[in-house]
């Protein structure tokens, strides 16, 4: 994919979904342990932070352990620590620090520290997606290399699943050409309790002109589970099998099955400066080419300068012990780079 068909792509993606962002009246109230109350629309609660628009001062973020009582009309996503979750609406309590809520006819008291995200729930399918797209760019002048990389993450989560499009573009230029490395991966995870066993099913797409690939496509599935979900911290772990075709750039084509490993890791801190670290690492054994073993990494670091708009630092690294027509068994890259999320 060149760089033009990519940015076409993503000015439709953008232009697609930026129609109108969904949003309530202002009727809901927060309450905090000094005494201070706050009317406007509660936006979300996310890794220990509360985002609340008001008429007087517009948008406001607080850190949801100073809230004692949080009153609404309105239903919402509810996720809790132990991995439980309610669509629910919320109901009144004289109890500072805890909430009560109703779902399908039943009356849970939950104590508000428990609750890792918290979000109204949208009217329309639309209204679930959430877009993120980030762009960078380096040059070395001593070596005449530049680079430039875009990424795109897209999601839809409901109640029982989370779908997404993840997609890298990186092309590195030099004296001597042009290189590309492309991956897109598109996938379904679908549980019933998010603190037991999850299911995930994948494809992705793949091109190295480093290590020798013009084409790969992957299909798989596996099981996984949530380590760690709290406030600040999200570490998930999945394996499974997956089968695979790939074409060389010499035109040699093979198919084969793998085993796959991969652990996710992100970290958020809202202290300024606010920071949102994501690092994903896969591992795959060859199952049916001897001694053959592939691996690559993301990592993604990122500050928000205003609102939804990030500065990003990005990396990715691929290995291939059998890389085939290259001598090369080891791509990566590094960009800085501006995000925009919607």
């Amino acid at each position: 994919m060149s760089l033009s068909q990519f940015l076409r792509i993503a000015l439709l993606l953008v232009c697609g979904f930026c129609t109108s962002a969904w949003s309530h009246d202002k009727t809901d109230i927060i309450t905090l342990y000094n005494g201070d109350k706050l009317t406007g629309e509660f936006q979300s609660l996310y890794g220990g932070v509360v985002s609340f628009n008001t008429d007087a001062l517009g948008l406001v973020k607080i850190e949801w352990k100073h809230v004692s009582r949080f009153e609404s009309i309105y239903h919402y996503d509810i996720r809790l620590s132990d991995g439980t979750r309610y669509y629910a609406g919320i109901d009144e309590t004289a109890i500072a620090g805890q909430i009560k809520v109703s779902s399908y006819d039943k009356q849970h008291s939950i104590e508000m520290l428990d609750i890792v995200e918290l979000r109204a729930v949208e009217e329309s399918w639309i209204d679930r997606i959430e877009i993120y797209l980030s762009a960078g760019y380096s040059y070395n002048k001593a070596s005449s290399v530049a680079q430039t990389t875009l990424n795109t993450d897209i999601s839809y989560e409901d109640e029982n699943t989370l779908n997404a499009l993840t997609g890298r573009t990186t092309l590195t230029d030099t004296d001597t050409g042009t290189t590309n490395s492309t991956k897109w991966d598109l996938s379904r995870t679908v549980w019933t309790d998010r603190s037991q066993l999850f299911r995930t099913f994948y494809g992705r797409f793949e091109t190295n002109d480093e290590l020798a690939l013009d084409s790969r496509y992957t299909g798989g599935a596996g099981l996984g589970r949530y380590f760690i979900d709290t406030q600040k911290l999200r570490w998930t772990g999945t394996a499974g099998l997956q089968v695979l075709t790939e074409q060389s750039t010499g035109g040699d084509r093979q198919e084969s099955v793998e085993a796959f490993m991969s652990t996710s890791f992100a970290a958020w801190k809202f202290d300024t400066p606010e920071l949102d670290l994501e690092l994903k690492f896969n591992l795959y054994p060859s199952l049916s080419k001897t001694k053959r073993v592939r691996a690559d990494t993301d990592i993604r670091i990122r500050w928000e300068l205003v609102k939804d708009l990030f500065w990003d630092v990005t990396a990715f690294g691929t290995y291939d012990n059998k890389s085939g027509e290259t001598e090369h068994e080891i791509d990566y890259g590094i960009t800085t780079g501006i995000g925009w999320q919607y």
